[in-house]
């Protein structure tokens, strides 16, 4: 996965420097040959070399390796690459256009075109690496790490905690090794190596457990292996004879150290990453355009019995985390008092809690449940991160309590606003079923099959399945 990471965003960056190299073309023709402006945009001399340059500064940003967002690179180090691979790239030109007696694209348009892109690619490269490690810095993306460590470890920890820009956070350290205790006892949790580690995930926020031990307890791993299979969790191992039916495993390598990696949750970096533009684009898109309509339904609540408009519930996210999930209110405004008398009227199987002609639901409120117009504000909480388009339904935290540890594993991606069990008969399936359904959507995650659910989510809205 990581190494896929690195893949992606380097052939991002290759496409970007390029493009950015196409403007600082634009323009040095642009003010070299200002105000004669017209007759470079009809020029196929002009076209010429910016076919060219796209060619070579392709290959010259990918065999100087300048697509690559490197950690540990000077400054002054990475200024003199890109001076000596543009330099050879403006080389190249001048010699092509002396060849050709260019008449427009001169040696003194290529050196101001060399020295406009020098300065737009560097200046961007270091905004980029100052961007990345601010964010991260600050808290942004990262990921709860659980390591299992002997006294081997302390160098690969150490580098963990300082390098804050990669990104990662450890929660904890399981050793009763008493040099690791020494080294992180005052600054990480230190956890004995007889823990029960499927209580840690339970209970805590990990998003990866870490195995660096210098021996390696296969029978202890396999049991770490299914523990973090039942949850979702991702399990990173240095190469040993590890087999599980029910995660795959990748072989990358992690801070130059060789990990297998083992997980059951979608791991197409690029993909994801579409996942989440579309998921920031598609929600833009229906506020705007359905705002008239929420301004309605929220003026339509008011009047109804004068309560307040929006319904705000702590729901549980990916793996344990907890957010605000907003929804139009459906019911009375005493409704959770009411709960504790209609216990007896439950119709799901599990914990969760649904009633089919439940007292509780308004005159409007049967309305917006039945076309689920009363999801569309969570819009505004896939917009902050919290939830995406298509994903399993955020359960509330009384019922995640409830959970058998396999159900749990439907925390492990990232909750929706729908999900294959809102188009397949909602509340006419059993609990279990419903989360089979989660799981599978998470095994076989794909854009076309977030696709296939948004197509059949529009059509259960105007159709009215919404129960």
């Amino acid at each position: 996965m990581l190494k896929e990471r690195e893949h992606v965003i380097a052939r991002i960056s290759q496409i970007v420097q390029t493009a950015l190299t196409i403007g600082a073309y634009a323009m040095a023709c642009g003010i070299y040959h200002y105000p004669k402006l017209e007759h470079l945009l009809k020029s196929k001399e002009v076209l010429f070399f910016l076919i060219l340059i796209v060619f070579i500064w392709w290959m010259l940003i990918e065999y100087g390796g300048l697509n690559w967002l490197s950690r540990d690179h000077k400054y002054s180090d990475l200024f003199f690459r890109y001076l000596k691979y543009i330099g050879l790239g403006a080389v190249m030109l001048s010699l092509i256009s002396f060849l050709l007696e260019a008449d427009r694209v001169t040696a003194p348009v290529i050196a101001l075109f060399a020295v406009i892109d020098l300065i737009i690619l560097f200046s961007v490269k270091i905004l980029s690496f100052r961007a990345m490690k601010f964010l991260r810095r600050q808290g942004f993306n990262t990921r709860q790490l659980l390591v299992i460590a002997d006294d081997t470890s302390i160098e690969f920890i150490h580098d963990l905690i300082e390098t804050k820009d990669w990104g990662y956070r450890v929660r904890g350290i399981v050793s009763s090794n008493e040099e690791v205790r020494a080294a992180f006892g005052d600054e990480i949790i230190m956890l004995p190596d007889d823990l029960d580690v499927g209580r840690v995930l339970n209970n805590s926020i990990i998003d990866e457990v870490i195995y660096c031990k210098s021996q390696l307890d296969y029978n202890k791993i396999n049991e770490l292996v299914e523990l973090c299979a039942e949850v979702g969790v991702v399990f990173r191992l240095k190469p040993g004879l590890v087999q599980s039916k029910k995660m795959k495993s990748t072989f990358t390598y992690f801070n130059n150290i060789p990990f297998l990696i083992f997980r059951n949750t979608p791991e197409d970096y690029l993909a994801l990453k579409i996942k989440r533009m579309f998921d920031i684009g598609f929600s833009s898109l229906v506020l705007f355009i359905f705002f008239p309509l929420l301004l309605i339904i929220a003026f339509l609540i008011k009047l109804d019995d004068g309560g307040p408009v929006f319904f705000h519930q702590e729901r549980v996210g990916l793996n344990g985390r907890r957010f605000k999930c907003l929804k139009f209110r459906t019911m009375v405004t005493n409704a959770e008092e009411l709960k504790a008398g209609l216990l007896g009227q439950n119709e799901q199987s599990g914990p969760v809690f649904k009633i089919k002609s439940d007292p509780r639901i308004t005159k409007i409120g049967h309305f917006l449940r039945k076309t689920s117009l009363d999801e569309f504000p969570q819009f505004i909480n896939v917009l902050q991160g919290d939830m995406s388009v298509v994903g399993p339904r955020p359960p509330i935290p009384s019922e995640v309590s409830h959970y058998q540890r396999w159900q749990t594993r439907r925390l492990s991606m990232k909750p929706g606003i729908t999900c294959i069990w809102q188009v397949s008969g909602r509340n006419r399936i059993g609990f279990e079923d419903w989360v089979r359904l989660d799981t599978q959507y998470i095994d076989q995650w794909s854009l076309k099959l977030d696709f296939i659910i948004i197509l059949k989510t529009i059509k259960v809205m105007f159709t009215g399945d919404g129960q």
